[in-house]
């Protein structure tokens, strides 16, 4: 196992000539896609196989960090038979990927059939997994993920291939993270509303029978309860109802 830095300059997985060519298209198509994707699967499923296409390697898979559980969880694979996605989660500081992700720094493995810190031999075995090349995925300093990139040969990643996979990492990390806060703030937008919504019904309940906000409230909930449903769905249905008397 030998840092990014220090790995030798060897043929790259992509010709240089590919390689600008093969970048940039890799980045447009990711882009691009990304503009039409709303869900996080999605956009994980579309990185990883732009990746894989644009790097030349065999699988490209990406774990995002658990911060409840410290361990890094497959999300998403490019792998031809589909094996991979059996992969277990990885421990923070443990194995390759977990060790990356404490010292969010890249690390090239050129046999990971030999490495005493590779956790999934029995994997690469069954795979034909040979050299890996872990990125960290972070953003201003925190931690999304590890991105990992396997060849089916011994290689030596050239110094293009990693500042290649390094810049779809640090903006897959981005784009997570924006995703992340976007879903955070439909969900904040969603509980306000839901909110307003049980108190224009409970005002309303509360006036048409005769009882106490507090009371309406507590109508509100119960029902809320006894069907399985949401306070807001509860809501509606008697604001709407309202509109029929």
């Amino acid at each position: 196992m030998q840092g990014a830095d220090a790995m030798p300059p060897k043929k790259a997985l992509v010709e240089p000539s590919d390689h600008s060519a093969r970048f940039l298209e890799g980045i447009a198509e990711i882009s691009a896609a990304i503009m039409e994707k709303q869900y996080t699967e999605d956009i994980l499923a579309l990185i990883v196989s732009a990746t894989a296409k644009m790097s030349g390697c065999t699988i490209c898979s990406i774990l995002l960090l658990d911060k409840k559980k410290n361990e890094l969880v497959l999300r998403a694979c490019h792998s031809p038979t589909g094996r991979y996605k059996e992969k277990s989660n990885v421990p923070l500081g443990k194995g390759i990927a977990g060790q990356v992700a404490v010292s969010k720094k890249p690390t090239a493995v050129r046999d990971v059939r030999t490495e005493p810190q590779f956790l999934n031999k029995d994997l690469a075995l069954s795979e034909g997994l040979v050299s890996l090349l872990a990125m960290p995925m972070s953003v201003e300093g925190e931690l999304i993920g590890v991105m990992n990139c396997y060849t089916a040969y011994e290689y030596d990643f050239t110094r293009e291939d990693i500042q290649m996979i390094e810049t779809v990492a640090s903006q897959a990390a981005v784009i997570l993270k924006n995703t992340e806060l976007r879903v955070m703030k439909e969900i904040v937008e969603r509980e306000l509303e839901e909110r307003k919504l049980v108190e224009r019904a409970k005002e309303l309940l509360a006036d048409k029978k005769r009882i106490s906000t507090k009371h309406a409230y507590e109508l509100i909930r119960k029902q809320s309860m006894n069907s399985r449903t949401s306070m807001g769905k509860i809501a509606e249905s008697i604001l709407l109802a309202a509109t029929f008397d």
